[in-house]
């Protein structure tokens, strides 16, 4: 009873409890019917309609296509809330306070190859939810469990894994409903094969720096996010990284992207896409 109460920690502001071991051991878990769905997916439909530059390609990559648009601004409360909810999920998995990068919302069809969103040393994960059921042949996310631990993580690129298709190894299949979360680290190995078109709410999440190196690690991990010469397709003043909503929010994490230059980030990236108009 005593290793139960040790690996299970409960959520305040959610009420709900999240396995931290079962996190750390395998690299994922997963929230059943975490939230209502439906104020997300209205938001994401919205912003795909309004927010997309129509003469912009999706992105692409081997058989894939995706678009996205940040949700950040006064136009997308719900994604905003859902934010500030899974940001004391994130806090409890990675053992303290920890910063968002954006969230936003992704339109995803085809297969996604096998890969990792991060080979940086700075503890990050990622929380995704889809407003599709998705199953085994129809994109649901597919993991490796324990591959974000170093040594499998290394044997993984031995192989050479990344950019293989889905089938190519042995994984474990998510499957989903909307109002479920996957909250995953970021190291962990993941790939999705099938369906059609399906939309993707996401938001990262880093622990805070609390020391020089840390803070560091932190800056190259988000200029790694917020490229000076990125354009992602969307309406950057409509719907920027960080909107007025959330600048002037009075959040504690506002003012530690501001310390970290995280903002200007962004701005110099949003006004690299201006000029591509």
């Amino acid at each position: 009873m005593r290793s139960q109460v040790s690996r299970v920690h409960s959520q305040p502001s959610t009420g709900r409890l999240v396995d931290v071991f079962h996190f750390r051991i395998f690299g994922f878990v997963v929230l059943r019917q975490f939230f209502d769905p439906h104020s997300i997916a209205a938001e994401i439909d919205s912003v795909m309609l309004h927010g997309q530059r129509p003469s912009f390609k999706e992105s692409r990559g081997g058989d894939f296509q995706f678009q996205y648009v940040p949700m950040m601004t006064a136009e997308t409360p719900g994604s905003l809330s859902l934010l500030d909810h899974t940001q004391t999920i994130a806090a409890t998995l990675l053992g303290g306070p920890v910063l968002p990068t954006r969230a936003k919302g992704v339109r995803y069809s085809g297969n996604t190859p096998w890969h990792a969103d991060s080979d940086l040393p700075i503890a990050s994960l990622g929380i995704v939810t889809y407003l599709e059921s998705l199953g085994e042949k129809s994109g649901a996310l597919r993991v490796l469990p324990g591959s974000h631990r170093e040594e499998f993580a290394n044997s993984l690129r031995s192989l050479k894994a990344a950019g293989k298709p889905a089938e190519a190894f042995p994984s474990h299949i998510v499957l989903t409903d909307p109002g479920d979360v996957i909250v995953f680290d970021e190291h962990l190995f993941h790939a999705s094969f099938g369906g059609g078109n399906r939309r993707q709410w996401r938001v990262d999440f880093i622990a805070d720096p609390a020391n020089v190196e840390a803070e560091e690690q932190a800056r190259a991990y988000f200029r790694n996010l917020y490229r000076p010469d990125w354009d992602g397709g969307y309406d950057v003043d409509r719907y920027p990284s960080y909107g007025s909503d959330w600048l002037g929010s009075g959040r504690p994490a506002v003012a530690r992207l501001n310390a970290l230059g995280v903002h200007e980030m962004a701005a110099k990236q949003e006004a690299y896409a201006r000029s591509r108009r």
